[in-house]
């Protein structure tokens, strides 16, 4: 037995493939005509007789691939050139003259199957739904042509739909203007105990709008290591073909991250695919290190929390009680009763400053929960704003970090002494953490034309005094070495266009005389000196030029408080600062939290439920991804129904 050749390609099953193999079993399209022939039983087997559904003509025909007599009959058939004004249907959109147009109406098997794939997937219904006896009735009240299909069908019809949207997906990845981030969390399944991966991607396309689409999600094998998982985050950049175009990764502060972002920090560094050695690389989730902040400093209130806690729970458990409670609200202090008492989860910090706000209403005498509830009102407006998915840019975070950390240093010195010990540890967390994100928010800060420079260094004037110059200056030549970078792209870009479009210009007849420059120089009354004068003045004008970042900077701020959409501004000054704007671009979209990743396992709690825990992997990932694409396309804005007054909405990921 010989060794395989070293040349010979391994095969390598790259989460892409399996997909594929459920196209091609698709069975070849059959022909039309047989959505208006019906084929006939006959004693003899061997024999096939067919009858149009229009005049009720019976044919015979020896199999069912001879369909050319048929479709013949179908061209020439009075009945169905002669169409019922039922076959008419109103257009939904009106003809240019206002006026309500007729159309006829076309039953479309592929569409119809298409839309039944988007009714599963995105209303998180079992493929079984398919197979009820209310569904298939109200398809065959729907439209009399529609052919039933089992749950098997349906689930191909996903995945092949899966692998079309996919596609598409990759073509939007290809064609992105600029660099991509990315954000990953981990995820346990409690009804398969799967350990699964979620990546999504998030970058700024060509017309200046921040965009996102899940590229991951999918069990992982042992080890759950940082080794294992960075080998997976590979795998799926090179699938996609994004490996070279990775601006950051954003992960919460779980210890194997550390490990994944050295491994993929080398792998980058071997390709020559990082900015600046890695600088800007890890974000570490804002969202995660507000939610350890706040978890250490109620620890320490937890003997007030627990009053309330109870107090709360002593009304509501009774309904004699409540009703009580909130009939003297209503009659003796003429008190809001719509508002009412919320229980916390423990170990939610935010529905715990949501229970606080619904007891001040009824309690607004107690100075200390007062006190505290306003505290940690600053936290909880911050982190709704971290919570946002699809419209926060970079920029916005910077503003709400300072007003936390000030918020910290303040309460310290402040007269509330109750609140002082859980300040200071609240201190401890936020510091561990700061220096680590403070270079990107500080940077994505200045990229905001109503902050720039002044604000950032104001920020750090009332946090750090006179050392806050420092601070300031370390961020800002981070920033320039990230700028210089894009600088020489840029130029590397544009002089490789210009090699391969490039001519010689030179004129034929001088051409000859290049040769003997060298005897020509020995002649000083023939040297002629302008050439080398226009490149010293170009050499010297060069390096006393200002980079379009010194200009952007040198100019005056926008208003502090004017709404403007940061993309839309670096959109139209995209002309003026060439390489800057594409800094911004790339810079503006790091997602500062991992919520987009963990929204994707909300969605998966609904997908894999305790009666469809047997659903395969790659159905899994089918179905989440398409669920977050079609989302992405405005299909729930599109297709979304007006609520009632009297439904509860309960609040989603999404």
């Amino acid at each position: 037995m010989t060794m395989a050749s070293s040349n010979t390609p391994i095969p390598v099953d790259d989460g892409f493939n399996e997909y594929e193999s459920v196209v091609k079993r698709q069975k070849s399209t059959t022909s039309k005509v047989w959505d208006e022939m019906t084929k006939l039983e006959c004693e003899n087997k061997n024999e096939l007789k067919v009858q149009c559904n229009h005049c009720k003509t019976i044919f015979s025909a020896k199999s069912s691939s001879e369909t050319s007599h048929l479709r013949r009959h179908l061209n020439s058939c009075l009945k169905k050139v002669n169409k019922d004004i039922a076959q008419y249907i109103i257009a939904t959109q009106p003809s240019p003259e206002g006026v309500p147009s007729i159309k006829n109406y076309k039953f479309d098997a592929d569409e119809c199957r298409q839309a039944i794939s988007t009714f599963l997937v995105c209303g998180k219904h079992s493929f079984g739904t398919v197979e009820e006896p209310g569904f298939r009735y109200m398809m065959r009240i729907v439209s009399p042509n529609f052919k039933n299909i089992s749950r098997q069908t349906a689930i191909r019809d996903v995945l092949k739909y899966y692998a079309k949207e996919r596609d598409h997906v990759k073509e939007e990845l290809a064609k992105t203007p600029g660099l991509i981030c990315l954000t990953s969390d981990n995820w346990n399944s409690e009804h398969t105990n799967d350990e699964y991966i979620c990546v999504t991607a998030h970058w700024v396309d060509k017309d200046w709008k921040l965009q996102k689409r899940i590229i991951r999600f999918r069990a992982l094998f042992p080890p759950y290591d940082g080794l294992n998982i960075a080998d997976e985050l590979v795998l799926c950049l090179s699938q996609w073909g994004i490996d070279k175009k990775i601006f950051s990764i954003t992960l919460d502060n779980a210890s194997y991250n550390d490990v994944m972002v050295s491994c993929l920090k080398n792998c980058f560094r071997a390709n020559r695919a990082i900015l600046c050695d890695g600088a800007f690389f890890q974000v570490r989730c804002c969202a995660h290190i507000l939610n350890l902040i706040v978890k250490a400093g109620l620890e320490l209130a937890d003997y007030v929390v627990c009053k309330i806690r109870n107090g709360i729970r002593y009304i509501k458990k009774s309904g004699i009680r409540r009703k009580r409670f909130y009939d003297v609200a209503d009659k003796s202090f003429h008190l809001n009763v719509t508002k009412k008492l919320r229980q916390d989860v423990c170990v939610r910090w935010n529905s715990t400053y949501l229970m606080l706000e619904s007891f001040l209403y009824y309690k607004d005498e107690w100075r200390n929960v007062a006190i505290l509830c306003k505290f940690l009102k600053v936290f909880y407006d911050v982190t709704c704003v971290f919570s946002g998915s699809n419209y926060p840019t970079a920029n916005l975070y910077f503003r709400g970090v300072w007003k936390v950390h000030k918020l910290l240093i303040d309460i310290v010195k402040g007269p509330y002494s109750f609140l002082t010990s859980m300040v200071k540890q609240m201190q401890e967390k936020f510091n561990k953490y700061w220096a680590e994100y403070s270079l990107i928010l500080s940077c994505a800060a200045i990229l905001d034309p109503r902050y720039k420079l002044n604000y950032v260094q104001y920020c750090f004037k009332t946090i750090y005094g006179v050392h806050a110059s420092d601070f300031v200056e370390t961020i800002l030549s981070n920033l320039r070495l990230l700028f210089d970078e894009y600088v020489k792209k840029s130029k590397s870009m544009s002089s490789s266009l210009a090699g391969s479009s490039n001519v010689s210009d030179k004129n034929p007849v001088d051409s000859g005389l290049d040769e003997h420059n060298d005897n020509s120089a020995d002649f000083g009354g023939y040297f002629d000196e302008s050439d080398d004068y226009k490149r010293y003045l170009n050499e010297s004008s060069a390096r006393s030029e200002k980079s379009q970042l010194d200009i952007y900077l040198e100019e005056s701020e926008l208003e502090l408080n004017s709404q403007i959409d940061v993309l839309d501004y670096w959109s139209k000054n995209s002309v003026r600062y060439n390489e800057l704007s594409l800094l911004a671009r790339d810079l503006l979209a790091i997602p500062i939290s991992t919520v987009a990743s963990e929204s994707a396992f909300s969605m998966g709690k609904k997908v894999i439920t305790p009666i469809r825990s047997s659903l395969k992997p790659k159905t899994v990932q089918a179905v989440v991804y398409l669920d977050d694409w079609m989302r992405a396309k405005g299909f729930s804005a599109e297709i979304g129904c007006k609520k009632d007054d009297d439904d509860e909405v309960s609040s989603v990921a999404f």
